[in-house]
């Protein structure tokens, strides 16, 4: 019917079928054709459930860009009325992926990850079941890949473990034995690091004290003075009595404030604090 004018009562059937999610090809409205039928819904900005939608000017897509480059979501910019009214987040969703504003690798990774089967998936499932009463996500996926294919990562497993209802708590998750046998290898690990920290903070520390001593030396021998000097009580070194070599104390006498240096090198106070910390937090039992 070229040329024929929609009817009113046309349109609603048109957005009827719309809400219902019918495709051109399977609409009957009169004798309209399918091309007809889509060119009308275009026309008349029905989109999905036949409700008219917004369309997108170069000002508001100037705007979509400047939100997203001050670091926006699309969740962000739909939700506040005031950036972007009338605009769904999946509008503004598939507005960014034509702008080509979105990650490109993550729709990448998206199309490329693999689907397990059906016969797969349930193999999977029973895999599953067998399993979650006594192992982590992560050892459930290291026992899984071991002899079975395709290989899942932690997430996957407890993404199907959720879905099973079967998914334990953290602090259960926490107090198996993989979870309590990796804690003490991180702890070792992460105490290794720190006393590799430590040494290499001492290290730069005494070698800057022993620059500093060689230039108060220098000093003190050109001006014709002797410069007074202090061994250490621990490391029995002797470093000149002064700052920074020895923390500067000050105490309140009868007769006033006193000031004084202490008998120990400023190195040896930080490994005796450093030593001390470690009993408190080891407790009174292991020490």
């Amino acid at each position: 019917m070229p040329g024929q004018l929609w009817t009113e009562h046309e349109i609603e059937q048109l957005r009827d079928f719309l809400s219902r999610g019918l495709s051109a090809s399977e609409m009957q409205v009169g004798s309209r054709t399918a091309a007809a039928i889509q060119n009308k819904a275009a026309r008349l900005n029905f989109v999905g459930d036949g409700i008219p939608r917004k369309r997108w000017t170069g000002e508001t897509e100037r705007m979509l860009k400047r939100l997203v480059g001050d670091g926006g979501t699309a969740a962000v910019i739909s939700a506040d009325p005031e950036l972007l009214s009338g605009y769904s987040r999946n509008a503004i969703q598939k507005k960014l992926g034509r702008l080509k504003l979105i990650d490109r690798s993550r729709s990448r990774r998206a199309r490329e990850a693999i689907r397990l089967s059906s016969e797969q998936l349930d193999r999977f499932h029973t895999f599953l079941l067998a399993h979650a009463s006594r192992c982590t996500p992560e050892q459930i996926a290291l026992l899984w890949n071991r002899e079975n294919t395709p290989l899942v990562s932690r997430r996957r497993v407890v993404y199907h473990l959720q879905k099973l209802g079967i998914k334990r708590s953290w602090a259960e998750v926490m107090q198996m034995p993989y979870s309590k046998a990796k804690q003490r290898r991180v702890s070792q690990k992460a105490s290794l690091a720190s006393e590799r920290r430590w040494e290499e903070y001492r290290q730069t520390q005494e070698s800057e004290l022993r620059q500093e001593s060689r230039r108060q030396r220098r000093r003190a021998q050109s001006r014709g003075r002797s410069l007074g000097e202090r061994v250490c009580r621990d490391c029995r070194r002797r470093w000149p009595a002064s700052e920074p070599f020895y923390v500067l104390y000050q105490k309140q006498t009868a007769s006033g404030r006193r000031r004084y240096l202490g008998r120990i090198c400023r190195l040896c106070r930080n490994t005796r604090r450093r030593e001390s910390k470690h009993r408190r937090r080891r407790g009174p039992a292991a020490s």
